[in-house]
């Protein structure tokens, strides 16, 4: 309690209460508590402390075939910061899959996909209005910036994060096939929605702000593999 200077730890009801609207993340109540029941989950690094942690598994990455992937959060909010790692990972001859959802302006967008060896870039909804109801953005951007990248190289996979009544109706799904089929893709993945960040909001008392959606049925999740498939995309689950 003493640790924090904002004061937004207090004794409640016999245990121990903290004040989300007082908290500035400092860190001082982790640093002081002896039995690790708080812990800052996130740390600022440089190129170079991602680097040396990359380079301890680059016997897998040879082995396998396969490299780094660099996701989020939205890796192209930080464009200066991820031109420089790509372009040091590019040095080392490591492969990259970037992850994105193509909200962001194209000229940055322009510029990083070179960098990377695969891009991975994510479509939820087709419908602007529900769009914006779930993400508070217009997909306009996104659909947009997809088309121009599309034109300069084929090597752009798909992932459809699929959550059960938001984004599985038949109508999206359709609607999906009909922009894409164009834009010749060689490969969609679906990603079926699940709860795994439901313990990580309660660890950040964060309940209030996390609304658990529904999980696809195995059934419906085929179905949309199957319509993939039959309209000539390669389709798989996950990936």
């Amino acid at each position: 309690i003493l640790a924090c200077p904002e004061g937004a730890i207090a004794r409640k009801n016999g245990g121990i209460v903290i004040e989300q609207r007082k908290c500035n993340l400092c860190g001082k109540c982790a640093e002081a508590c002896l039995y690790e029941a708080l812990e800052i989950a996130g740390r600022e690094v440089t190129v170079e402390d991602i680097l040396r942690e990359v380079e301890k598994d680059r016997i897998f990455y040879e082995q396998s075939g396969g490299g780094v992937t660099l996701s989020g959060g939205e890796p192209l909010h930080q464009p200066e910061f991820l031109s420089e790692l790509l372009e040091a990972l590019r040095r080392r001859k490591i492969p990259v899959a970037l992850d994105t959802t193509g909200y962001a302006p194209y000229e940055v967008l322009k510029k990083i996909a070179p960098l990377a060896d695969v891009l991975l870039y994510d479509i939820k909804l087709m419908d602007d209005g529900k769009h914006k109801k779930y993400t508070h953005v217009s997909n306009a951007l996104i659909l947009e910036n997809l088309k121009k990248l599309a034109r300069k190289r084929k090597d752009v996979i798909i992932r459809i994060p699929l959550i059960a009544g938001i984004n599985d109706d038949e109508e999206n799904i359709q609607k999906m096939i009909e922009f894409l089929t164009p834009l010749q893709i060689p490969m969609v993945s679906v990603l079926p929605y699940h709860k795994g960040g439901t313990e990580k909001y309660k660890r950040l008392r964060k309940e209030a702000a996390f609304k658990t959606f529904m999980v696809p049925s195995e059934e419906r999740i085929q179905e949309i593999l199957d319509q993939l498939l039959s309209a000539g995309f390669k389709a798989q689950r996950g990936g």
